[in-house]
C-alpha cells in the first residue's frame, strides 16, 4: 500500500488530477481460466476510478476468460434497450456474473471437484481409482458419445444450464446482445471491446470488434478474393457466438460454428488479449489510448527450468498466452521509436502509446497450476478476486502519483 511518507515525497510528482482525467485508458484482459478472477478484482477498482472521472475508459479488451470480464464491464456500459448504461452498471454486471460462474450448487461442486482434482492428479501423475488420470481426460473428447451423454445428463442432476451451456449463459446475462437484431445503441457507445479468437480450418487470427457494429465496413474477413491486406487476420462484428467463440477450449467444447465466418477455438492461439486494432493505422489518432494496461494472468517468467510432466504443460500454457501478446506489445514499442526519429506525419498518424501491466504478486503467481485454472470453487474464486482488487487499488494510487514503471520494466 502506499505510506504517507511516499504520499509526501511525491507530491512535487503527482499529476494535477484534470490533467490524468483526459487520458484515454484501454485495458486488455489475458485469457487463463478461473484465473481470471483476479482481473474481475482488477476492474472493480479500475471502474471505482473512472467513476472518480480520474480518467477516461475507452477501450476493454479479453480472449477466454478475459473476454467474459471485458465483455460484461462493457455490456454494463453500453447504451441499450433506453438504458444509457453506467459505471455502477459494469460492476455490478461484472461481479454478478462472475458469482454466478462459479460452481453454486450440490451438484456443480461435485462436478468441479472431480473435474479438477482429475486434471491435478493428471498434472502428478497419479492414478485415480485405479485409472491413469490422462485416460480419464482424454476419454472426454466434445465430439464424443460419452461427453454428448455426460452433457445430457447433467441438468438431471441439479446442474444449471449455464454452468456448462457457454451460448445459454450468455444469453441469459446479455439479453440485448443476444437480440436479433441486437438493442444495442452501436452509435453511442464510448467504449470499444475487442474480443480474440483463433479460426481453425483458415488459420485466421480474429477479433471481434464493436467498431465494426458501428461501421460494417470496417469488417475484414481475411484472405478473400479482392483483398490485398490482412490476409491472416479479421475483423469480425461483436457477437455472443464471437465471445463464446474466444472461450472454445477444444478439450472442453466442439468448434465454435458462426454462419459465414468459419470455425473457431480459444483465442488464446493467436492474440491474449487483441490490443493492436485499438492502434490500428487507420484508426482517427484522437480516437486511440493514450494508456494501455495490460492485467497479465500469464506468469512472464518461470523460477527454474520445468521438468515435471505438471511444470511442462502449465509453463507450455503460460507461454502460449505471453509470446503472442508480447510481440504486438513490443511492436508498439517500436512505433512510439519511429514517432520519435521521424516525427512529422508519422507522428501526428502514430501519437506515442504508453504501456503499464498490472499482475499478480509472484507468490500467487507461482503457486498457481495449470489445472487451477479449472477450479470453480467459490473460495478459490473470491481469493483470486480479493488479490486483484488489493493490488489494484495500491497499484491505481501509485498511477496518481505518476510512480508506476512502463512495459517491458514492470513485467519482470
Amino acid at each position: 500500500m502506499v505510506t504517507s511518507e511516499q504520499t509526501a515525497n511525491s507530491a512535487q510528482k503527482k499529476i494535477d488530477p484534470r490533467q490524468q482525467a483526459k487520458k484515454k485508458v484501454a485495458v486488455a484482459c489475458q485469457g487463463g481460466g478461473m484465473h481470471a478472477a483476479f482481473e474481475v478484482g482488477v476492474l472493480t477498482k479500475i471502474l471505482e476510478d473512472v467513476a472518480a472521472q480520474k480518467f477516461e475508459l475507452v477501450g476493454l479488451s479479453g480472449t477466454s476468460a478475459g473476454a467474459l470480464c471485458a465483455l460484461m464491464v462493457w455490456y454494463g456500459l453500453a447504451h441499450k434497450d433506453g438504458n444509457p448504461g453506467s459505471v455502477a452498471d459494469a460492476s455490478k454486471k461484472l461481479n454478478d456474473f462472475w458469482d454466478d460462474f462459479v460452481a453454486k450448487k450440490g451438484a456443480e461442486k461435485v462436478l468441479n471437484f472431480f473435474t479438477y482434482r482429475t486434471l491435478r492428479a493428471e498434472e502428478m501423475e497419479i492414478p485415480l481409482l485405479g485409472i491413469n488420470a490422462p485416460l480419464i481426460a482424454g476419454s472426454f473428447n466434445p465430439y464424443g458419445a460419452l461427453y454428448q451423454s455426460v452433457a445430457a445428463w447433467l441438468p438431471h442432476l441439479g446442474v444449471r444450464q449455464g454452468y456448462f451451456d457457454l451460448h445459454d449463459l450468455l444469453a441469459e446475462v446479455c439479453p440485448a446482445l443476444a437480440a436479433n437484431p441486437p438493442t444495442i445503441d452501436w452509435q453511442q457507445l464510448k467504449t470499444r471491446v475487442l474480443i480474440g479468437a483463433s479460426e481453425v480450418v483458415n488459420g485466421f487470427e480474429t477479433v471481434f470488434d464493436s467498431d465494426v457494429n458501428k461501421d460494417p465496413q470496417k469488417t475484414n474477413k481475411g484472405m478473400q478474393p479482392n483483398h490485398t491486406i490482412d490476409f491472416w487476420r479479421q475483423r469480425l462484428p461483436l457477437t455472443l457466438s464471437g465471445v463464446a467463440a474466444s472461450g472454445t477450449l477444444p478439450i472442453f467444447r466442439e468448434a465454435e460454428h458462426i454462419d459465414g465466418d468459419g470455425d473457431y477455438w480459444d483465442g488464446l492461439y493467436s492474440q491474449n488479449p487483441p490490443i493492436r486494432e485499438f492502434f490500428y493505422s487507420k484508426a482517427i489518432p484522437t480516437d486511440r489510448p493514450h494508456e494501455l494496461w495490460i492485467i497479465r494472468i500469464n506468469p512472464q517468467q518461470w523460477p527454474y527450468v520445468p521438468k515435471s510432466n505438471a511444470d511442462v504443460q502449465d509453463r507450455e500454457n503460460e507461454l502460449m498466452g505471453n509470446l503472442s501478446l508480447n510481440k504486438d506489445l513490443d511492436f508498439l514499442m517500436m512505433m512510439n521509436a519511429w514517432n520519435q526519429k521521424y516525427g512529422g506525419q508519422f507522428a501526428n498518424d502514430h501519437p506515442l502509446v504508453t504501456m503499464r501491466t498490472i499482475k499478480m504478486k509472484q507468490t500467487t503467481a507461482d503457486e498457481l497450476r495449470y489445472s487451477s485454472k479449472f477450479d470453480r470453487s467459490e473460495a478459490f474464486m473470491n481469493k483470486l478476486r480479493q488479490e486483484g482488487e488489493t493490488v489494484a487499488r495500491n497499484w491505481l494510487d501509485l498511477w496518481n502519483l505518476n510512480q508506476v514503471p512502463e512495459y517491458p520494466a514492470d513485467v519482470a
